[in-house]
């Protein structure tokens, strides 16, 4: 009986698992077109007037998202393709060395539930009759990327802050707002961090905006994907002594 259930299941999570543990809606063509112009998002640079050299601003970047031990927040990603929108939204945990659990919060696939665990593997699971069955699987399988190609492994900030140093290393380029600005779309007043390459300064592929209160990211726009992303994170809680627990299935 048990065989013949999970023969049921398995292909249901499959199709659950394939379309990635964030939740995704679909906008259509004059949706996606307000969100980008209420957005800001534009890869023409430079957003703000008076910037200056970023790379140490990146390298701060990196060692405050290196010396968290853990954290929790919520998170959501605009991936836009031709002519509409693909909206995922999540909850994410995180926990030195390299432990994370990704909760879909969206309503499609609602409950889906994916962790990379101590055993170096991922596990997920889908919602409804699909939670009684757990895959397991590489942490770098397709079938746990998020609508925009992210892998879940590299979603977590020592992993995106280390994207920015990278970019500088192979040849980009790096600039900094010389403080603070509001801008719409964005939560807060931030740092205005733009990647981009310097025969080409007035094109961005990366804009970063981080707050002053903790040096992470609260929103991150990608232009230089195959379809372009905007990234937003809040109810981001530090150190807060998550349990190994979490991050099992």
């Amino acid at each position: 009986m048990k065989n013949r259930l999970t023969n049921l299941i398995l292909p249901v999570l499959l199709t659950l698992v394939s379309t990635g543990f964030c939740g995704q809606t679909n906008a259509g063509p004059a949706e996606s077109e307000a969100v980008l112009k209420h957005e800001n998002f534009n890869p023409k640079g430079q957003l703000v007037e008076q910037m200056k050299d970023g790379a140490p601003f990146v390298a701060e970047m990196c060692r405050t998202a290196e010396s968290l031990n853990d954290y929790s927040l919520v998170f959501e990603t605009k991936t836009f393709k031709k002519g509409s929108s693909v909206t995922e939204k999540g909850a994410l945990y995180f926990k030195k060395p390299k432990l994370m659990r990704i909760e879909e919060m969206g309503e499609f696939n609602k409950g889906s539930v994916a962790v990379l665990g101590k055993d170096g593997k991922a596990h997920a699971r889908g919602a409804g009759l699909a939670s009684l069955v757990t895959l397991t699987m590489k942490p770098d399988d397709h079938m746990l990327d998020a609508a925009n190609g992210d892998r879940m492994e590299d979603s977590d900030f020592i992993s995106l802050t280390n994207i920015l140093r990278e970019r500088l290393k192979q040849g980009s380029a790096a600039r900094v707002s010389e403080k603070t600005v509001t801008i719409s779309g964005v939560s807060e007043p931030t740092f205005v961090l733009e990647i981009f390459h310097p025969d080409d300064p007035k094109t961005v592929q990366k804009r970063v905006y981080v707050s002053a209160k903790t040096n992470l990211p609260i929103r991150w726009d990608d232009y230089d994907y195959k379809d372009p992303c905007l990234s937003t994170w809040k109810d981001v809680k530090t150190n807060t002594g998550l349990s190994d627990d979490l991050f099992k299935l």
